[in-house]
């Protein structure tokens, strides 16, 4: 049998990852996982049984779900896995890209491959260049030099469980992955909801902020013209890349 004080301390440690709100709201389909591999393991080693797995898993499901119903109204901001073009936005010229977080200049690349990487650390976001160690706050989708000067980063592509996807641009496309989406949303349908959350998020439209894509709403909505979500090109320059 084992000892008290090991499932006391496995419980407080699943509990610590269940509580961290940061990682939910950051990475909700990582943060569930995180918390189900927690209850696995217990399992496997005789720490639970398998009620109170389910009844874990349960809780660390809920949080998911509440997570994600919170993001749906969220701006855009900058996601992981994103492929960015960084466009001065003084002179609209693109001076380099991100990928999955790494940065490669386009004016003047290192030799060594790449120029920078995008760290979070609790609610800060940053590119640390590579070869300076200075640091850019990354704040929605701005990158603002320490001199001030702001650079819009302009999605291309999100890569997505091993796949680089294009971002949606054609409404139609659009409006069908949020209905599937809202079905996925409301049964619970996880597999279907981790699918469709990071296309909507790279997408170039947004839930209207006037009608919040309301059926009785969107209808009569001016802002959207009744389609329930807009367009989010004007509000970026557009990349010359």
């Amino acid at each position: 049998m084992l000892p008290p004080e090991l499932k006391k301390e496995w419980l407080a440690k699943w509990r610590r990852i269940l509580d961290d709100n940061a990682s939910r709201m950051d990475n909700p389909e990582a943060y569930r996982m995180m918390c189900r591999w927690e209850t696995r393991d217990m399992l496997e080693a005789g720490v639970i049984d398998e009620m109170e797995q389910f009844e874990m898993d349960e809780l660390a499901d809920a949080a998911y779900w509440h997570a994600v119903e919170e993001l749906v109204t969220t701006p855009a901001g900058y996601t992981y896995g994103g492929y960015y073009d960084v466009i001065r936005r003084a002179t609209s010229e693109c001076v380099g890209y991100i990928r999955s977080n790494t940065y490669y200049s386009s004016i003047g690349p290192g030799a060594d491959g790449f120029d920078g990487k995008v760290f979070r650390d609790k609610t800060a976001l940053r590119l640390v260049f590579r070869s300076d160690n200075q640091a850019w706050a990354i704040n929605g989708l701005v990158l603002t030099a320490p001199s001030g000067e702001l650079y819009d980063l302009v999605q291309t592509a999100q890569f997505i469980y091993g796949k680089v996807y294009p971002i949606i641009c054609d409404a139609d496309t659009y409006r069908a992955l949020v209905d599937c989406a809202q079905v996925a949303l409301e049964s619970r349908d996880f597999e279907s909801y981790r699918k469709a959350r990071p296309l909507l998020l790279s997408a170039q439209f947004t839930k209207c902020g006037a009608c919040l894509d309301r059926f009785g709403q969107r209808e009569n909505c001016s802002t959207c013209a009744g389609n329930g979500f807009v367009n989010t090109a004007g509000t970026q320059p557009t990349s010359p890349a």
